[in-house]
């Protein structure tokens, strides 16, 4: 039986849950929460109860999970909300915007015994899932460096104004909007992250920057680099290094948008390997997993701890770029 899910937030992200999680036999949304009445027609598109009212939807008994698609500011309050109703929840990245937060956020869900998920879908694309493989079972040897891109212009020409642009402070743009989900990948393939190192171009016209080179130095002693531009057309590319071989992940499309995706291995024997994936719904993969994790109890890919992490990842970057300085995690 399909878990009943509110899904609050009705933006672009939204927007595109709901369509992809229409039909789905593990989760149904049965109502949406919008921040004004002009949402309405959203959920009137997929037959879903609409209502502006967050706290008439938290205690509604029948709601068992609370999904999150709004601005980053809001997510630890409304985490917490809903942790303490007894609903669980699937959080859009960032968790939150602090470390403090994350942490509040996580023991929230620990004490009501609730389920925390984030919406990284990108662990659930095939050719991750298969680098992941490749990296646990040694076939590419010690593992030294790895790098990822993850560039689009989606984001070039939203207004200033919008809320994408506040507490930048707190959490660089490209992080939130992009690099975040390249750092999670990090984390779950090469292990914790030990320091930090962000630059971001000086553009004497530009409010916010949407440019950031983050290099980050593992626990285990090697290396990685993340770049994200939110001004020039799609670019995704995630790179590992070893001591055997290296692997590389080239995304012809943007995730949410179809298309496949090429990966190259070459072995120091000078043996060469192309693979063609074709798209995956790495989304509902996601959604489904966690659903999975909640109603069966089976391990969630994304482990709390991670979560946190990444947030820590995010604060370290802002801090660095303050300073123009490495920063310890």
């Amino acid at each position: 039986m399909a878990i009943k899910a509110a899904i609050v937030g009705l933006g672009w992200w939204g927007r595109h849950l709901m369509h992809q999680m229409a039909g789905s036999d593990a989760l149904q949304f049965a109502t949406a929460v919008g921040s004004r009445d002009a949402h309405r027609e959203v959920a009137d598109a997929y037959g879903v109860p609409f209502t502006t009212d967050f706290e008439s939807m938290l205690n509604d008994s029948t709601i068992q999970m609370v999904v999150l698609t709004t601005p980053h500011a809001l997510h630890a309050e409304q985490v917490m909300k809903a942790a303490a109703r007894g609903k669980h929840i699937f959080c859009e990245k960032p968790l939150s915007l602090t470390v403090d937060d994350a942490i509040k956020c996580a023991t929230a869900c620990e004490k009501a015994g609730v389920r925390l998920g984030l919406g990284h879908e990108r662990r659930f694309e095939t050719a991750m899932v298969n680098m992941r493989g490749l990296i646990e079972r040694g076939e590419l040897g010690t593992v030294l460096h790895a790098e990822g891109s993850f560039s689009h212009d989606k984001l070039a020409n939203v207004p200033t104004e919008s809320w994408r642009f506040t507490d930048t402070h707190l959490a660089p743009l490209p992080m939130t909007a992009t690099g975040v989900h390249l750092t999670d990948l990090m984390l779950d393939m090469l292990g914790d992250v030990s320091e930090v190192y962000a630059v971001s171009p000086r553009r004497e016209a530009a409010k916010v920057s949407k440019t950031l080179s983050l290099h980050l130095r593992f626990s285990s002693g090697a290396t990685g680099y993340v770049s994200s531009v939110l001004e020039t057309p799609l670019y995704m590319r995630f790179a590992v290094f070893g001591t055997a071989g290296w692997a590389e992940i080239r995304n012809l499309a943007h995730p949410d948008a179809g298309g496949s995706s090429i990966t190259t291995i070459r072995m120091t024997n000078g043996a060469e390997t192309t693979i063609v994936h074709g798209w995956n719904d790495s989304v509902k993969a996601n959604l489904e997993g966690f659903c999975r994790a909640v109603v069966n109890g089976e391990p969630y890919q994304i482990s709390v701890d991670q979560m946190i992490r990444n947030v820590a990842i995010t604060a370290a970057a802002s801090k660095s770029l303050r300073s123009a300085r490495p920063i310890q995690v």
